[in-house]
């Protein structure tokens, strides 16, 4: 950084002989070039400082009254030129002159946040900043302020400036994190377990860890994980009762985004839907899996009519409007229905069955 120099001129002519008080035309003048010319002030650049004197009636003592070149900072250098008469060593008159130049900008030391960051070391939202500097030859005159909101990144750099007394300015700029932007929200699903929920969630982009937050009826929400997995079982619940989950995602920089979900545990191994359950679309069966179970077999019954009957190879069975069974068309009218769920090992063909898991009843409405 560079600082600005400025050149004050004092003029002070001082006559060192008593009769000097009658021969003020006699003192020696001086300029200064650049502007302005009286010497006064403080310069920025090169100071060349003249002299003149009545040649008629003085003479120089010395080489002190001839031209001299100023061109490094000073805060303040005083020059002379003495004259005496042509016909006489005295009296003598005497003038001086201060110069001041500063060349160089200040220097930008810091910058000063009005708070500190939002989230390990990121701000998530606007900050407002204060620059401070220093100067060596003029002396430091104001630094400016300033706010950052954008674009994101790590280590994004604010630039600040700084102004001396002598009118030079310095600029510097200084680094920090910032990310206002939160990550895409999860897509939650909690599965009821006996006296427990087991949940998971689809990995948010731009998320470094998941925060889950559990609420049960007239209470308040509770945090019950921490952590980077997109999944989480919670335990000893009360099966019965319902309770909902929120999953935020968080980023680096303690942005957030929200997914939800409900659930009820229950010790019935056929979760969905919820025993007598009313619904107005087709349900997706659910139940839980077994371990070592190659395939299920699932029965579906209106009054003591099977209309259904699949095999999936997951714990899972998505209804249709209609569909085909044993030759007819079916479809899923209001009502009451039962569904059953058996295990099935190895090879479809073996027919090999495990004890059946339970039954469960949904009502279709309008």
């Amino acid at each position: 950084m560079r600082r600005i120099a400025v050149i004050v001129a004092v003029v002070v002519a001082v006559a060192v002989a008593p009769q000097a008080a009658s021969g003020q035309g006699l003192y020696p003048t001086f300029a200064c070039s650049p502007l302005p010319g009286d010497c006064t002030g403080w310069y920025r650049s090169d100071v060349l400082l003249s002299w003149d004197w009545d040649g008629n009636a003085v003479v120089p003592v010395d080489e002190e009254c001839s031209p001299r070149w100023f061109r490094s900072d000073t805060s303040g250098t005083w020059a002379s030129c003495t004259v005496k008469p042509l016909t006489a060593q005295s009296p003598k008159y005497t003038a001086e002159v201060l110069i001041r130049l500063d060349k160089t900008p200040p220097t930008v030391t810091s910058a000063t946040p009005t708070r500190a960051p939002d989230y390990g070391g990121w701000y998530n939202h606007p900050v407002s900043f204060a620059f401070h500097g220093a100067d060596a030859t003029s002396g430091l005159a104001s630094c400016g302020t300033g706010a950052y909101g954008g674009p994101e990144g790590a280590g994004v750099r604010i630039a600040g400036t700084c102004r001396d007394v002598a009118g030079n300015v310095g600029a510097g700029s200084f680094a920090l994190n910032y990310d206002a932007t939160p990550p895409a929200a999860p897509s939650v699903e909690a599965m009821p377990a006996n006296a427990g929920a087991e949940l998971d969630w689809t990995p948010a982009a731009g998320a470094a860890l998941y925060q889950v937050m559990r609420q049960a009826p007239g209470a308040g929400p509770v945090t019950v994980f921490t952590g980077a997995a997109p999944e989480f079982t919670d335990r000893r619940l009360r099966n019965g009762v319902r309770y909902r989950y929120t999953v935020a995602a968080i980023d680096r920089a303690g942005n957030r985004a929200a997914g939800s979900a409900d659930v009820v545990p229950t010790s019935s191994k056929l979760i969905l839907p919820a025993p007598k359950a009313r619904v107005s679309s087709p349900p997706v069966l659910v139940w839980k899996p077994v371990k070592r179970a190659s395939y299920y077999n699932v029965q579906l019954y209106r009054g003591r009519t099977k209309i259904l009957t699949r095999w999936p190879r997951v714990a899972r069975l998505a209804l249709k409007s209609t569909w085909g069974y044993q030759g007819r068309r079916r479809k899923l009218r209001p009502g009451l229905y039962h569904w059953y769920v058996w295990p099935g090992y190895g090879d479809l063909s073996k027919h090999r069955y495990g004890k059946r898991l339970g039954e469960s009843t949904f009502r279709v409405v309008r």
